[in-house]
């Protein structure tokens, strides 16, 4: 989602994976940055699971992957929000 934010103001799409470095260069709100950034690790681990001892499922709890949903959602729903702003600014 954040490098079709990118696309659609006709930015140059880094070519990076790197989620939280992706929302520094949008200008994200820090507060949304901020759970962003918590979940960059969560994402490189899920896209390169051989960097760990163990394999990603083994890692999260019901407790930790519902918190990482909500952060998930809370994200998606900013950037969403950001998005249908730029869409009527048009």
């Amino acid at each position: 989602m954040l490098k079709s934010i990118f696309a659609f103001q006709r930015k140059k799409i880094p070519k990076i994976h790197y989620i939280d470095e992706l929302g520094q260069k949008l200008g994200i709100s820090d507060e949304i940055l901020e759970e962003i950034i918590d979940l960059t690790s969560d994402y490189i681990f899920a896209r390169y699971p051989d960097m760990a001892d163990n394999v990603p499922y083994e890692q999260y709890d019901e407790k930790i992957a519902k918190n990482k949903v909500e952060k998930a959602k809370k994200i998606f729903k900013a950037l969403d929000d950001m998005y249908s702003e730029e869409l009527n600014d048009d």
